[in-house]
């Protein structure tokens, strides 16, 4: 009798004659009764289910639901009834696996992020930020304002930190976002990150500096202004379509400049209604006009007059009003007389004599007699002088064209001061050994004490065992970072090397505490964040214990006696006696699994970088 093969669903996938095989209907080969030889394809049917008909072609025969691994992509495929299809799978691993095949999925459970495997590469599906790399890119979210309303806002994240929302409108959140405070405006609204800055070009801004940007002053147009314009350069103002006038200062000077060849500088006034040229600078002629043309005129001047080249004056009377007369001749003799032998004994008594309350005089006396009762008491062949005698700047007292004294200091030519006991305030104090000539080794000057010669150390030496006494509290600063054992170190210096060591702790970690309960409760408060700088790393070994049951066999610990009893229907067997021999059982074996965890301060913030597993 022929066997009818039958699907799931009842349906007949074939009949099999008595004694035949069926190699068409599927892809298995189908026995019918009493076939000889039936072992060897019962036996292949099993393999070829084994490797789901593994081959580089899909099966001829195929039916609905069908599994057929394709060796060419190989995956895993799927007869739907029409075509063979992937059969969807993700691999989960810390690294890409070797065995993808096109369509896989793959799960880095380290980053947190899912790719696709297109049989080239793998392509990213997201998220686009890794574990470590923290939160970043644009996060759409709604939220509720504070009238209850429903908004949509665009968040824009990195590395954890939110730098900013896009939003269409504007709105107070109802609740608090974190990195973000204030209401939210159109547009772009920067987060609480300090110095957060667009590092671009714009056409244009309603502000600048906090201030509208219509009370600045454009280049391309005329403009008013009030308030002083200032500015900061010595270079000054250039003004003209050539630049030909320039208001600058140099070294100090203030300097008003023509630069257009052979014109001239001119200064006009408003007298009353009109205006008029007050002076004019002909530089063709060098040539100063002052008031040309005018002439009810006149110039003032309160101090002196010096005129390099000739006087010409044009008007009828000169009238000198002065006590002063001085003349070309570059020699004024006295006391010389025509047909007179010059002598000192004629000479006795000259010189100048300057009428005042008193007589201030500089008189040259051969044997020291006054002529005149008012005189001082006069020197035999010298000058003497009533007054003060007041040098120029630069000028100095000189003995045999050598100097002994000058305006700031005593000559080279004094080489000893006795009797000097102490000296007036010094501005310079300048110390050398030897000669006068001998370079200066040290220099005092207002409050610095500084070597002058050679890059010679600075020494302080105290005298015995004298040490160097800072009074009161001053502090010594101007350190460089040390470079030996017995350097002073600033004080950034020290809290850089102690706010950024790195931290080592070991834990265990059989309850399997997670990443963000070891931040919150143990590294914020064994290391906190705020006692170290940002890049400070915390590596803590954890150790993780587990430990394996021991089964124990009872029954061959077992042992029973027996008796024979009547009953009532005859006799039967009974158990007396049952005893259990003793059982030496395996103590449960521990093992352990030691992982380095790493966290590193990113922001303020302690952050997962990521475990390391140590061999066993």
């Amino acid at each position: 009798m022929a066997y009818q093969i039958n699907k799931t669903d009842g349906t007949i996938v074939a009949t099999v004659a008595d004694g035949q095989v069926d190699v068409f209907s599927t892809d298995l080969t189908l026995v019918g009764k009493n076939y000889s030889g039936y072992g060897e394809y019962f036996n292949e049917n099993f393999v070829k289910l084994l490797e789901n008909f593994s081959s580089t072609a899909q099966p001829e025969h195929p039916i609905k639901g069908q599994i057929w691994f394709d060796g060419t992509e190989n995956k895993l495929k799927v007869y739907t009834g029409a075509a063979f299809v992937p059969v969807s799978s993700a691999t989960i691993s810390n690294s890409q696996p070797s065995t993808l095949g096109v369509g896989d999925l793959w799960f880095n459970d380290t980053d947190r992020q899912l790719y696709f495997f297109d049989g080239v590469e793998t392509i990213l599906l997201g998220p686009s930020y890794s574990e470590t790399q923290g939160l970043s890119g644009f996060q759409v979210r709604s939220i509720l304002d504070s009238l209850n309303q429903t908004r949509v806002i665009t968040l824009l994240y990195n590395g954890g930190t939110l730098l900013g929302i896009f939003s269409k409108e504007s709105f107070t959140p109802k609740t608090a976002i974190i990195g973000f405070s204030g209401s939210i405006q159109p547009g772009f609204n920067a987060g609480t990150l300090n110095d957060m800055k667009f590092d671009v070009t714009v056409t244009d801004s309603e502000q600048l500096g906090g201030v509208d940007a219509i009370t600045y002053m454009r280049k391309d147009t005329s403009n008013q202004m009030e308030g002083q314009l200032r500015i900061n350069t010595d270079l000054g103002i250039v003004i003209g379509s050539a630049g030909q006038a320039n208001l600058s200062v140099n070294n100090g000077n203030v300097i008003l400049t023509n630069a257009s060849g052979d014109r001239r500088l001119t200064l006009n006034v408003r007298r009353g209604i009109i205006q008029e040229d007050a002076i004019d600078i002909l530089s063709a002629d060098r040539v100063i006009q002052i008031y040309e043309g005018y002439s009810d005129s006149q110039v003032n001047f309160g101090g002196n007059v010096v005129i390099e080249g000739d006087l010409t004056v044009n008007g009828e009377t000169v009238t000198i009003e002065t006590e002063t007369l001085t003349v070309e001749d570059k020699n004024i003799q006295l006391a010389k007389q025509t047909d007179v032998v010059p002598t000192d004994a004629n000479a006795d008594g000259g010189g100048i004599i300057l009428e005042g309350t008193s007589k201030h005089i500089l008189l040259w006396s051969e044997n020291g007699i006054a002529a005149d009762a008012d005189y001082p008491e006069l020197a035999a062949d010298a000058w003497t002088s009533s007054e003060h005698f007041n040098l120029s700047t630069g000028k100095e007292f000189k003995i045999d064209g050598v100097t002994v004294l000058s305006g700031t200091s005593l000559g080279t030519g004094i080489t000893s001061i006795p009797g000097v006991t102490s000296f007036g305030k010094q501005t310079v104090v300048n110390i050398g050994p030897g000669a006068v000539d001998d370079p200066v080794q040290l220099s005092l000057e207002n409050n610095r004490i500084s070597t002058v010669n050679n890059n010679d150390d600075l020494e302080l030496s105290p005298d015995g065992t004298g040490n160097v006494a800072l009074i009161g509290s001053p502090r010594i600063t101007g350190l460089q970072d040390p470079n030996s054992q017995q350097d002073a170190a600033t004080k950034e210096y020290v809290d850089d090397i102690v706010e950024t060591r790195n931290i080592v702790l070991s834990m265990d970690l059989t309850d399997s505490k997670p990443n963000s309960y070891i931040i919150t409760n143990v590294l914020n408060n064994i290391a906190p964040p705020g006692e170290y700088r940002d890049g400070v790393r915390a590596r803590i070994l954890a150790t993780i214990l587990a430990n394996a049951s021991t089964s124990l066999e009872i029954n061959p610990l077992i042992s029973q006696s027996t008796a024979e009893f009547t009953t009532p229907t005859g006799t039967a067997n009974a158990v007396t006696n049952v005893a259990i021999s003793t059982a030496t059982v395996n103590g449960s074996s521990i093992s352990t699994t030691r992982v380095i965890k790493e966290y590193q301060i990113v922001a303020g913030s302690w952050t997962f970088l990521g475990d390391t597993l140590l061999p066993p």
